[in-house]
């Protein structure tokens, strides 16, 4: 097992040339138990960007990289010695407790949804940037490899916005989106301390942590060094909807894909830092997928089952056909789809003919006493408008898991299916020039 530490030490990150090391140390006293190292490698150097503006990014990735480590050794503290800024210890304390809910309901550590941060109060040195009056210009779009931000880039270019492509990690669904694109691509190589995956075998506490935060700041540093003033990811209306209440919290694997999340980061970015925006907040998953059907040059590219992403390359596939992912895609994409084009995608799969499967679907679409899977999905809203759109496609509306009592027990009404197309208006943070963009997703 691993030793109780007193806290996780948060110390300021070192940037050299391209290269960025976090730091971090779990230590009792002026016992350190374990030390770590975190790497990133950028696209360039950052010399070129005021310091006033590269720092507070650079801390503000490091405390939001802490909590890979942190969670070994929870509930304990996150101390930072070199101390926070009002507005970091904000952001720090919101990530961890909301960033962290998933992690803490799967091992039962409710005392992780108060999780401290310590450390000495700093001056706050400037205010947090808005988006720039004359619109954004020069963007760089996050690419996971999967449908949301392929519906980005084509909307993005079709409005004529300049756009580049960004990464963490260089994955085979992720290169074959730029390159059916045909948009440069830039990826970030991050090396997770090994030395805390030896902890992980030994016992340490294991689970999600809110990648998405991380991933977002290391955008706005590549955003930086690129000379891009506008960061967009591809974070949907329905990653706001929240899993399950414990411990009178809502816990939600989504958080950092969430809208509370994308205004905490624009609130905690220095004057001058990129502008960070979802273009895609006020749309629902299925009205994305709608507009997904008609990028037909992508649907042999695509994924968004986890197991494309495994670490060891071995592992790796474009659709394992049965996870909480591949059920919500199938389902999500049929309505849109012939069922030739949608098996196609698959693989020759049929994922609604796997009686095997149907728990999962139950899940999916909200019945009760079944929770909504902890993976990137949509509301159960959008599944059951989903399903009565599939009793009315010829090519699905005979299919056996239409008839199965309890999938014919699901309806949704026509309010629910206005609702789920609609745009969600005021539940968005997008500039004059990009809302349009979204609105003709």
């Amino acid at each position: 097992m691993v030793d109780e530490v007193e806290a996780l030490l948060c110390e300021p990150p070192v940037l050299d040339g391209t290269t960025v090391s976090l730091r971090y140390a779990a230590v009792t006293g002026a016992t350190v138990h374990h030390t770590f190292t975190e790497v990133l490698e950028l696209p360039g150097p950052l010399d070129h960007v005021d310091a006033a503006v590269r720092e507070p990014v650079l801390r503000l990735l490091s405390l939001a990289a802490s909590l890979s480590y942190a969670k070994a050794f929870a509930p304990a503290p996150i101390r930072v010695p070199a101390g926070l800024t009002a507005r970091e210890r904000r952001f720090l304390t919101e990530v961890a407790r909301h960033g962290l809910g998933e992690f803490a309901y799967v091992n039962d550590l409710p005392a992780v949804l108060d999780l401290q941060v310590e450390g000495p109060e700093l001056p706050e040195p400037a205010t947090s940037a808005e988006p720039a009056a004359d619109g954004p210009e020069r963007l760089l779009v996050a690419v996971g490899g999967g449908k949301d931000s392929i519906v980005s880039i084509e909307a993005l270019r079709g409005a004529g916005f300049d756009l580049g492509l960004f990464s963490v990690g260089s994955y085979a669904p992720i290169e074959a989106t730029a390159e059916t694109a045909g948009i440069d691509l830039t990826t970030v190589r991050r090396r997770i301390d090994p030395h805390l995956l030896e902890l992980n075998a030994a016992g340490a506490p294991n689970g999600h942590v809110p990648v998405t935060a991380v991933n977002s700041l290391v955008a706005v540093l590549t955003a930086l060094a690129l000379g891009r003033d506008t960061v967009v990811f591809s974070n949907e209306a329905s990653s706001s909807f929240g899993n399950v209440t414990w411990h009178g919290r809502t816990v939600n694997h989504q958080w950092s894909k969430g809208l509370d999340f994308e205004r905490l980061l624009r609130a905690s970015l220095p004057a001058g830092a990129p502008t960070y925006l979802s273009l895609l907040r006020p749309l629902t998953e299925l009205r994305i997928a709608r507009r997904f059907a008609d990028h037909t040059a992508y649907h042999r590219v695509f994924t968004s089952c986890n197991r494309a992403f495994k670490l060891a390359e071995g592992d790796r596939t474009s659709w394992c056909g049965d996870c909480p992912k591949c059920r919500f895609v199938f389902l999500c994409l049929a309505p849109f789809l012939s069922r030739a084009a949608l098996l196609e995608v698959f693989g020759g799969r049929d994922v609604l003919a796997d009686t095997g499967q149907l728990t999962g679907f139950l899940e999916l679409l909200g019945v009760d006493g079944l929770l909504k899977p902890f993976e990137c999905v949509g509301e159960p809203d959008e599944c059951r408008v989903a399903l009565e759109l599939l009793r009315e496609h010829p090519d699905w509306r005979d299919h056996p898991f239409l008839a199965h009592p309890e999938v014919a027990a699901v309806t949704a009404t026509p309010a629910e299916r206005e609702a789920v197309f609609a745009f969600r208006e005021g539940e968005h943070l997008l500039p004059p020039a990009l809302e349009p963009v979204a609105r003709a997703v």
